[in-house]
């Protein structure tokens, strides 16, 4: 009697599978936000969601999302598995508020809260949005804090993010620079006037004055410096401001009438010559001796001369 052959046993669990299942443990995920924090010199810290069972690695400002994601994966084969997250800071979002004010770009009207999801939306894709780009941006942003800063329950004073949004869509941004502080010739405050600044502050109005306060446009070179010179009583600044200024506007008067030199001058050069009628010359009359113009002149007698 034939053995009836045995039947297969069922397929054992794949153990690669199961541990692909399972989240990563908390001592690799540890190495790999140490990894990450030092390549992108960013300190990034290691989250675990216990509703979702799933880590999330968390940082303020620095890289973005994708760059983070792009560099998790290469570290980690199932780097899908851990979300990724960035926070704006307070100062990140501040800087990006005086930019868009400048920009003309930020309005009242959508609230402390529309205001924040536009920017937020903006930097999205922006490394290092805290980061300013000059002095100049960087003490704007220390007087913008420290005015919207407010006193908390323990004495701390922090920036209040929605006061520092409404000062600059109520008042704008030239605010944030001393009114009526000239720069020297050897001045290292980043927030001194230029010249033009200067009179620009003094003197702007009506569109002008919007356009200075909102996003620090200056007058036209002429427009300011005839400012100065109508003032019945400028003040030393204004007058030493001017006359800083007045090189830069001799130089563009001259290259103003050269150019109108230049364009008149081919416009004669390119006419037919005229006789003295207005009609044009015939080039191939020849001219009669005396008359250039190549017209016959016809003398005039004396009124008291007799006629023949």
């Amino acid at each position: 009697m034939r053995t009836p052959d045995r039947t297969p046993d069922a397929a054992a669990p794949d153990a690669s599978a199961s541990a692909s299942a399972r989240p990563p443990r908390g001592p690799q995920v540890r190495r790999i936000a140490d990894r990450l924090s030092v390549q992108f010199r960013v300190p990034i810290e290691p989250q675990y969601e216990q509703a979702g069972h799933r880590w999330t690695l968390r940082w303020y400002d620095g890289p973005t999302v994708g760059a983070v994601r792009c560099a998790l994966e290469r570290l980690f084969p199932d780097g899908e598995r851990l979300a990724v997250r960035r926070d704006l800071t307070t100062r990140a979002l501040v800087l990006a508020a005086i930019r868009e004010t400048r920009a003309g770009a930020m309005h009242r009207s959508v609230g402390s809260w529309g205001q924040r999801y536009h920017l937020e939306q903006l930097l999205a894709d922006q490394e290092h949005p805290d980061r300013t780009a000059d002095p100049r941006e960087a003490a704007m942003l220390e007087r913008l804090l420290e005015a919207s800063s407010t006193t908390r329950v323990h004495g701390a004073a922090a920036p209040d993010l929605a006061r520092a949004f409404d000062l600059v869509a109520r008042d704008g941004i030239a605010r944030l620079l001393p009114e009526h502080r000239l720069a020297g010739p050897a001045e290292r405050d980043a927030l001194a006037l230029s010249p033009l600044e200067y009179l620009t502050s003094r003197y702007a109005t009506g569109v002008h004055r919007a356009a200075w306060e909102t996003a620090l446009a200056t007058l036209p070179l002429r427009t300011a410096v005839a400012a100065a010179h109508q003032d019945p009583q400028p003040d030393p600044d204004a007058a030493r401001a001017a006359l800083t200024l007045l090189p830069a506007l001799r130089a563009q008067a001259s290259a103003e009438l050269d150019a109108v030199e230049a364009r008149l001058a081919a416009v004669v050069a390119g006419a037919p010559a005229r006789d003295v009628d207005g009609a044009a010359a015939d080039p191939g009359r020849p001219p009669v001796a005396g008359d250039a113009s190549g017209s016959v002149s016809t003398p005039i007698l004396p009124a008291h001369a007799p006629a023949r």
